[in-house]
């Protein structure tokens, strides 16, 4: 369960991990109710990641950070590999963030790493 802790920082907290998250914006979609698509076989970049789950058809899309750890905190699972969001770094733009599933860490890397993709859609 995610919770907004202070209105002036828009601070969130994982209920199960224990991790606090910035968050310029907060979105509550319970991950149960996305659906959860196919898994890239290959690490790719944050821009060829947004291509790639646009090409798995209508609807698909790169996750959220905040869905991510909502799917970790929901124990839907994934493999434990780290996992590209959308949720871009608002201080650099050359940054996006991305989630390891199976401990709920995330961070922010460059757009230019590589991590892989799981596609998601809203149901």
């Amino acid at each position: 369960m995610w919770v907004l802790l202070n209105n002036k920082t828009n601070m969130n907290y994982c209920s199960k991990c224990g991790q606090e998250i910035v968050e310029k914006i907060i979105q509550k979609i319970p991950a149960k109710e996305l659906e959860w698509g196919a898994i890239s076989e290959n690490e790719m970049d944050w821009f060829e990641a947004i291509k790639w789950c646009k090409a798995q058809g209508e609807g698909w899309r790169l996750p959220t950070r905040i869905e991510l750890l909502q799917a970790f905190d929901e124990g839907i699972k994934f493999p434990g590999y780290n996992f590209w969001s959308s949720t871009e770094d608002y201080s650099n733009p050359a940054l996006a963030w991305y989630t390891t599933l199976y401990s709920g860490y995330t961070s922010y890397n460059a757009k230019t790493s590589s991590n892989y993709v799981r596609a998601c859609r809203n149901i």
